[in-house]
């Protein structure tokens, strides 16, 4: 057999298993979640519009080593990894005579939220502040963003929100980790806020939250010029007749513009009375009548015209008896 014959048999020998590859993007691969947190699991599914998956061979990789194979294998689901963590998954498909390859790579990214109320608590309140209807509230947000191993800067990452699926482009952007928000002015329920991260145009995290709104308050206590407020809020006072006890309304969770827009007021069966103290609308003082019992309802308001549901009126029972 001359050369020419050699060549021409070896190419008939190998016609029949000649691999054609097709381009990556004719098979692609869906991360779900899109941007896994840490530690939290997800799943890798094998798409494509050219060939019929179901009865594809595939091969799948992680960080280059074969984990599963076999006919019609479309989806595999993974165990989370630690925070900065990279993992690439690879796959190959033999569809129709031909052999398609597509690849992603997967780093353990998280965002953290610190969500503060913008609303008011007395001095020495122990507690969070709590977010009510029409209150605004700073939202900051703490991202974990890994590439090659290297934590990213805050500054360098790009900033998408979106308040009830409504963007905030005025506060989205390069940079802009902080957001201040306007709740909306309704009645007492939730709010979510979503932010998705970027780097250099790629989505590399996403965090969803929820602010729930609560009703304002106002607690009462009994309060003294010599001893100060009590640390005990109450809902009854009773007194001796003849005595001067002093009652203080404590307002919780206002936003803080209700606060110094909003107007206060005091009644005593149903009749509006003025506070001893001009300089604090928030402390009444009384006297109770000499030598006779009685009950009264005394009742402390705070009404901001501007936004209705940061309204709230408290009431306590006044008993006058030996």
């Amino acid at each position: 057999m001359n050369l020419i014959n050699k060549i021409f048999f070896t190419i008939l020998l190998l016609a029949p298993s000649t691999v054609v590859y097709a381009q990556e993007n004719d098979l692609f691969l869906v991360v779900s979640p899109s941007s896994p947190t840490p530690n939290q699991s997800f799943f890798v599914e094998a798409k494509s519009f050219v060939f019929d998956t179901s009865r594809a061979y595939f091969e799948w990789f992680k960080n280059g080593k074969k984990i599963d194979e076999g006919t019609g294998i479309l989806k595999k689901t993974f165990s989370g990894e630690k925070m900065g963590s990279e993992i690439r998954i690879g796959v190959s498909a033999s569809a129709e005579g031909k052999l398609f390859s597509s690849s992603v790579q997967i780093t353990a990214n998280d965002i953290d939220f610190i969500i503060n109320p913008l609303t008011y608590t007395p001095f020495g309140y122990r507690g969070s502040s709590l977010a009510t209807p029409g209150s605004t509230v700073e939202i900051y947000a703490i991202p974990h963003i890994f590439s090659g191993g290297q934590r990213l800067n805050s500054a360098s990452l790009t900033y998408e929100w979106t308040l009830d699926n409504s963007p905030v482009q005025e506060q989205s952007g390069r940079g802009k980790n902080k957001i201040m928000i306007s709740l909306p002015k309704t009645t007492q329920g939730e709010a979510i806020i979503t932010l998705n991260v970027y780097s250099s145009g790629k989505l590399v995290a996403e965090k969803r939250g929820k602010i729930t709104m609560y009703s304002p308050q106002i607690i009462f206590y009994e309060t003294s010029s010599l001893l100060g407020k009590s640390f005990k809020a109450i809902s009854e006072l009773v007194a001796l007749p003849g005595a001067q006890f002093a009652l203080a309304a404590e307002p919780f969770f206002f936003d803080f513009n209700s606060m110094v827009h909003g107007a206060i007021s005091w009644f005593a069966g149903g009749v509006k009375i003025e506070p001893s103290r001009a300089e604090n609308l928030f402390i009444l003082e009384l006297s109770s009548p000499p030598e006779e019992e009685s009950e009264n309802k005394i009742l402390f308001r705070i009404e901001d015209e501007k936004n209705v549901f940061q309204n709230k009126e408290g009431r306590i029972n006044i008993k006058i008896q030996n």
